[in-house]
């Protein structure tokens, strides 16, 4: 990274537009792109200026229902993977210039509650607020984020590309949970965004990756581009591709209870289940008999840490994985709510769709 400016606090404010365009949620289904102030950067914050922003399924959920912890009092930003190049900096802000060019996550860990001192800061007690506000054309970063998950981006790595690394972080997160590794096989239900990047994470730490997917030739394409193995449209034939006796593991990352049910059935004896697609609370069929008897490990997967951020953004440069082809759409911030509502089911879906850069 470039040197600190000279006058923290001062740096990059001149020439700073009084307003900016922003999409601003008002509650579900109500999305609005506004003039708005654009902020000025405090003590230890930056205001970035967003070269590209990406859509994503908890953005599309949070849309159509709202969502109690990342949307908690309306009107507010929306949005939340970004990137793009440093505008300001506020006072005591070391480590960054103006023009450099970043990339982060929605949250940090705030390295003072339990889970944090025990080294596990996916589950920080303390990681609200999230950062929201990505769809607009300038986004302010809290100074605890820039202390842990905001990363430099590599000469020659594309911003659109820099902008999802939160969900590739996820996934990151989500194939170290799974154990994935040399001599293992890993089975991953669902093949979207999530989906297929875990197929990438769990083949780069050296596992046999199967892929589950619906009857899209392209999708299942996608999957063997991204390390898998083989791919199939049902679980059940997962057994077929693993001796009759089914995957060491199998990460669900659909996000319906069928796909918990199936995985449960798929996977072998003695064998671990990442459960990664989230559910609201309710019942879920499991199926009891086989959880107990047959000895399986469920294990949840939620967010991301400081360090898959850094591998995140490394798998993403080098090149081993086409993830630029998750990048399916791209559109004008005034037409940010189009790939939203189509992902979240309120207008006509897109098969087509995996994710949309919003070029603010």
């Amino acid at each position: 990274m470039s040197a600190p400016a000279e006058a923290p606090g001062a740096a990059g404010r001149a020439g700073l537009p009084a307003t900016m365009r922003a999409a601003r949620f008002h509650g579900p289904g109500d999305l609005r792109v506004e003039t708005v102030p654009v902020p000025r950067p405090g003590p230890g914050e930056l205001l970035v200026r967003v070269a590209a922003a990406a859509t994503n399924g908890t953005d599309a959920k949070s849309l159509r229902r709202g969502h109690p912890v990342l949307l908690p009092d309306p009107p507010c930003g929306f949005g939340h993977e970004w990137a793009g190049t440093v505008a300001a900096l506020g006072a005591g802000v070391d480590g960054f210039a103006v023009g450099d060019r970043v990339t982060g996550a929605n949250s940090a860990p705030c390295r003072r509650c339990r889970p944090c001192r025990r080294g596990e800061p996916s589950r920080c007690e303390n990681l609200p607020p999230y950062l929201n506000g990505a769809y607009a054309e300038y986004l302010l970063l809290p100074a605890r984020l820039i202390a842990a998950n905001v990363v430099a981006v590599p000469d020659g790595m594309p911003l659109e590309l820099a902008a999802i690394v939160q969900t590739v972080a996820c996934c990151v997160h989500g194939a170290e949970v799974a154990g994935a590794g040399p001599d293992t096989s890993v089975a991953v239900l669902g093949l979207g965004p999530i989906g297929l990047g875990l197929v990438a994470a769990c083949h780069a730490r050296g596992a046999r990756v199967l892929g589950v997917g619906r009857r899209r030739a392209e999708r299942l394409r996608l999957a063997r581009a991204f390390g898998a193995e083989a791919t199939v449209t049902d679980p059940a034939d997962l057994a077929g591709l693993t001796g009759g006796e089914g995957p060491d593991v199998v990460v669900e990352a659909v996000g319906q209870p069928q796909a918990w049910s199936q995985a449960v059935a798929a996977v072998r004896r003695g064998g671990t289940v990442v459960l990664f697609g989230g559910l609201p609370r309710g019942d879920v069929p499991l199926d009891p008999y086989r959880i107990h008897y047959h000895e399986l490990t469920l294990r949840g997967s939620y967010h991301h840490t400081p360090a898959a951020i850094r591998e995140a953004l490394a798998l993403l440069a080098g090149g081993a994985y086409p993830f630029a082809e998750l990048l399916t759409h791209t559109y004008p911030l005034e037409r940010v709510a189009r790939p939203l509502a189509q992902a979240a089911g309120l207008t006509d879906p897109d098969d087509r769709l995996l994710k949309a850069v919003i070029r603010p």
